[in-house]
């Protein structure tokens, strides 16, 4: 490890900040049960993520409270390249914004001086490519009180923006990486019409091709190593590094993702990070939580740029390599707080006891439980049939909230 990371016994490392991706109601508090600092989220289309089902303008001022009640802070992603038909709806979401968000993440000059007039905090995002110090002093005289480097810069990079430049740093500790610069790559919107700097991107690099041999005409199908499709970064493996090198937020990736995927990431690294301030970080730790990161959606595993370019870390396929998959089981018919019982009608696939069970909803979040005992008209039975079924359950859950099945995909094993 470089000597920027090193630190002296008498200097306790701070705890850096653990930013988790909310794409609505339900992973925001999904992410704020599995022990995040921050959320970050977007309003419509002005934002890098437009495939994500978002927020509304008006869901602003909800989802500030919930943040508050919990002690996380919320940051608000307006992070596109903004055109001028696009102003006025700026104008009005950041004034939404002011006094409910503790940043705004942006690039686009004219959304960093909109922030500036409403004494917003501004939070310089990755797709404006800074990649040293210069840039980062540049965008702090500018008002930024905090960049996220271009996710291309190694560790040694970050660490001396983080030095040099006088504002606070956030990296990307796990999830997609893009194969170009991120935002900078031209090809979907070639191919489809979705500008990556407009959040469209349909992610054709993730697909397979087929390419011709010029002079003979001979066809191949480049469908087995997908050259184009990078693996997702996960920095678990070397976690203490990051932290030996003192930057100041942690964030997560997957502003598309289910709640379950939230969950899992975010209970892992909280995890790892405590342990690693703790001097509880072992090797068997780090291995169990990579372990459990496999189990949702993920294009296998790298070190991203960290360590240097990743020229080899492409996945083989375009699909996640998750070990498993949820399936439907029913809705939440009732749940009695004295007893701490769920009832729930069995609509779709039915479960056992022992099996591992997801309750999802905009209020309670993401559940996570397996049912030791499950009950029909106060009989014990081993299955659940289709029908109401109570259960054991000592979390809240909600009328309403939807209950799946953690299952394992057909071809895995839990041991690969």
């Amino acid at each position: 490890m470089s000597s920027q990371g090193s630190t002296t016994p008498d200097v306790p490392l701070p705890r850096p900040e653990l930013l988790a991706p909310a794409q609505d109601f339900t992973c925001l508090q999904t992410a704020i049960r599995a022990g995040c600092d921050a959320v970050y989220f977007g309003i419509d289309q002005l934002n890098m993520r437009t495939a994500a089902h978002n927020f509304r303008r008006e869901d602003i001022a909800e989802l500030s409270a919930a943040c508050r009640a919990a002690g996380v802070r919320a940051y608000l992603a307006l992070n596109t390249i903004v055109f001028p038909r696009e102003q006025d709806e700026v104008q009005a979401v950041l004034d939404a914004a002011v006094g409910q968000v503790d940043a705004v993440i942006c690039w686009d000059p004219a959304v960093i001086r909109a922030c500036r007039a409403r004494a917003l905090s501004i939070h310089i995002s990755t797709q404006a490519s800074v990649s040293n110090v210069e840039a980062a002093r540049f965008y702090r005289e500018l008002g930024a009180v905090r960049v996220i480097p271009a996710r291309e810069c190694t560790l040694e990079e970050v660490t001396a923006i983080r030095e040099g430049a006088g504002v606070q740093v956030e990296a990307f500790v796990h999830g997609a990486m893009c194969v170009n610069y991120s935002g900078r790559c031209f090809l979907g919107q070639d191919v489809f019409g979705g500008s990556g700097n407009r959040g469209a991107c349909l992610q054709p690099c993730r697909r397979e091709y087929r390419i011709t041999e010029v002079e003979e005409g001979h066809e191949y199908v480049l469908g087995q190593d997908y050259v184009m499709s990078a693996r997702d970064v996960c920095t678990i493996p070397f976690l203490e590094e990051l932290i030996a090198a003192r930057i100041d937020a942690f964030k997560i990736e997957g502003r598309n993702r289910n709640p379950e995927y939230v969950d899992t990431v975010v209970r892992c690294y909280r995890r790892a990070i405590d342990a690693c301030l703790a001097g509880q970080l072992s090797e068997a730790l780090k291995a169990s939580l990579v372990e459990e990161l496999q189990r949702v959606y993920n294009r296998k595993f790298s070190d991203g740029f960290y360590h240097g370019r990743p020229v080899a870390s492409f996945t083989g396929s375009r699909r996640s390599q998750a070990q498993y998959r949820k399936e439907y089981v029913g809705v939440v018919k009732n749940y009695y707080d004295r007893a701490q019982v769920v009832a729930v009608t069995v609509l779709g696939d039915t479960f056992r006891e022992g099996d591992e069970l997801l309750i999802q909803g905009r209020t309670t979040g993401q559940v996570r439980f397996r049912p030791a005992e499950i009950q029909v008209d106060g009989q014990r039975v081993s299955a659940a049939p289709r029908g109401l079924v109570t259960m054991k359950l000592d979390q809240v859950a909600r009328e309403g909230d939807k209950v799946y099945i953690v299952v394992l995909r057909q071809g895995k094993s839990a041991g690969e």
